[in-house]
């Protein structure tokens, strides 16, 4: 029976500044970022194979896989994402099975594609035998993310996978970023977790067609995207500022200005099914901000104290999936776990094969 590399890396919440981490904005006036991971989960497991045992993906939320001879003989057209890992990590002619799944649902806004793509990296270098620092990781999954791949968008949700906890990632005009993690006092953290509620309205969205609306968009004369991600990059000021402040009034009104600043962006970034969900809950709540790049996904609320049961109780009524908060401090983790047995591997090829 072979050893199994497996790892997990948690998924963000970006309450302020997201979208200003991503060129050409980032390069040319420098972003600001302020996420936080939260507990739940990406995971990949990778199992070295025999010589000639082929390579075979598995993907369990999408029930979909691909196996070949070889990583060069992958059908390209088929989980794209995951191959583009194995093509710039892993020999071309090693075999292997690669193995993934994920707590939430895809294209949710919390970055499940760069918390998968980091738990891909972990599990890869585990079985390899290769060393590699968090913030390492997240540079090489997103690099393979956004330039072998070509995807848009920039790499705060990497980041937040990799490092874990409260952060502020800087992005420096002219190239370069700088992330720190935010010293939140614990009773600010314990509030804030008390009354964050993630709702998730069923409604998707494609953050690489979003990034795409918002680059062309930014190109234009007198656009008013630039203007709304500087909004975006000062309220990650002010909220990296109150958070460490332990002010969540602050926080507060820095991620109402994030949201507003996010749907000036494009008109791709806003969601009837959003702005109905924050209207039903209104009375109930301090601040809201849709996820990622918006235009669908899960919103982010901070409650009122004492009316997250509320919260939770409209959204429901309205058919929403409602999850609770917590943090996760630990960010990319790796370990090793049994083998498959051979009728468990060949049961993934068949699942796999066209």
């Amino acid at each position: 029976m072979t050893r199994r590399a497996c790892a997990r890396a948690p998924v963000r919440v970006d309450p302020a500044g997201g979208g200003t981490d991503a060129p050409p904005f980032s390069i040319e006036h420098g972003g600001m970022v302020v996420n936080f991971a939260v507990a739940r989960h990406s995971y990949a497991s990778v199992e070295r194979l025999p010589a000639g045992s082929g390579v075979t993906i598995w993907a369990h939320d999408l029930q979909t896989g691909v196996t070949g001879d070889s990583i060069e003989t992958l059908p390209p057209d088929r989980l794209e994402f995951l191959q583009g890992f194995l093509r710039r990590m892993v020999p071309p002619k090693d075999s292997l099975l690669l193995v993934t799944e994920s707590d939430v649902p895809p294209s949710a806004g919390l970055g499940g594609s760069g918390a998968l793509g980091v738990a891909v990296v972990a599990a890869i270098d585990r079985a390899y035998g290769t060393d590699r620092s968090p913030e390492e990781t997240a540079r090489l999954a997103n690099e393979i993310e956004r330039i072998d791949l070509g995807y848009a968008g920039g790499d705060q949700d990497s980041y937040g996978a990799a490092v874990g906890g409260f952060k502020e990632m800087e992005y420096i005009q002219g190239g370069g970023m700088k992330v720190r993690q935010l010293n939140v006092p614990d009773d600010a953290r314990l509030q804030l977790e008390q009354n964050s509620l993630l709702v998730y309205t069923g409604e998707a969205h494609v953050s690489s067609d979003i990034h795409e609306d918002i680059k062309t968009s930014y190109a234009l004369v007198d656009s008013p995207t630039v203007a709304a991600m500087m909004d975006l990059r000062e309220a990650a000021r002010r909220m990296s500022a109150g958070l460490e402040a332990g002010d969540l009034a602050v926080f507060a009104e820095a991620m109402n200005t994030s949201c507003d600043a996010l749907y000036g962006l494009h008109s791709s970034c806003d969601s009837d099914a959003h702005r109905r969900m924050c209207s039903a809950l209104d009375e109930f709540i301090l601040a809201r901000k849709t996820c990622g790049a918006g235009g669908g996904g899960f919103i982010y609320f901070l409650t009122k104290p004492g009316h997250r049961r509320e919260c939770v109780r409209v959204a429901a009524q309205d058919g929403a999936l409602v999850w609770p908060l917590s943090i996760d401090f630990a960010g990319v983790k790796s370990w090793d776990g049994p083998g498959s047995s051979d009728d468990e591997i060949a049961r993934y090829r068949q699942l796999a094969s066209p």
